[in-house]
């Protein structure tokens, strides 16, 4: 059975190698006929780069078997490596980087089948400060704290869509149905809603991030884009760094 998982595994990550779409369909095939274990098993061989392409690739309209297998942390490694794969076209536009950033992230925690795993996630997201960029970025608008000099003197003015949140969640009694908030899933008030209810000081983490911030939404995601693009390429300079080490002590096992 050992074995069977490794050639899947395999399987998996040459396919990826050719065309990452196919790789995640032939998951889902291959889910049909192998145990949640054996699965979780086939998810531990595939490397973050083939995984981050798989889920990439995936039609984030509907839930996936692989994402909603892999940890946590598995999950964190995914979200702070996908900026080396944002196409030109999207790292470019601000609009359509805030798009992107919460269609992946609403596909990787809504596929969740529990709150505990939701919860997981999230706050293992945001322990790293990667992570916390991108969980901001869908949100920034929310919560860019712009200031405006009035006859009273200098303002700080919460946005419109805030109070909107914080009206909504006084009066629903912190009930977890979107639905008592007429927001739809596809809404990222939604989301940042989710997130208030299941782990609220991840939502703090995400305020103060973008509390601290001046500039305008547009300047702020190019910022946040740059730093994410930045800390992925580390990431990987330092994984390479290890395979290296570990390449040259091989021997000894």
């Amino acid at each position: 059975m050992h074995s069977l998982i490794e050639i899947t595994a395999i399987e998996i990550k040459e396919l990826a190698v050719i065309e990452p779409k196919q790789a995640s369909e032939k998951f889902e095939l291959i889910a049909k006929t192998m145990s949640d274990d054996q699965l979780a098993e086939v998810i531990e061989q595939i490397d973050i780069v083939t995984l981050t392409q798989i889920n990439g690739q995936h039609d984030m309209s509907f839930p996936s078997i692989i994402s909603e297998l892999m940890t946590p942390e598995r999950i964190r490694d995914i979200v702070c490596q996908q900026p080396l794969y944002w196409e030109e076209a999207i790292k470019n536009n601000a609009e359509e980087l805030q798009q992107h950033t919460f269609d992946f992230l609403n596909y990787l925690i809504r596929t969740q089948e529990s709150d505990a795993k939701q919860a997981e996630i999230l706050e293992c997201i945001a322990e790293d400060p990667a992570g916390l960029f991108y969980l901001a970025i869908p949100f920034i608008e929310f919560y860019r704290g712009e200031r405006f000099d009035d006859e009273e003197g200098y303002q700080d003015a919460l946005h419109a869509e805030e109070e909107d949140l914080e009206e909504a969640l006084s009066y629903s009694d912190r009930q977890q149905s979107e639905n008592a908030h007429d927001y739809p899933l596809d809404d990222p008030r939604s989301l940042l809603m989710l997130i208030r209810e299941l782990t609220p000081e991840v939502e703090k983490s995400i305020k103060a991030l973008l509390r601290n911030e001046h500039s305008s939404w547009e300047g702020i995601i190019s910022k946040f884009a740059s730093e994410l693009v930045m800390k992925a390429k580390e990431k990987n300079e330092a994984s390479d760094e290890y395979a290296e080490v570990d390449d040259m002590f091989s021997f000894l096992d």
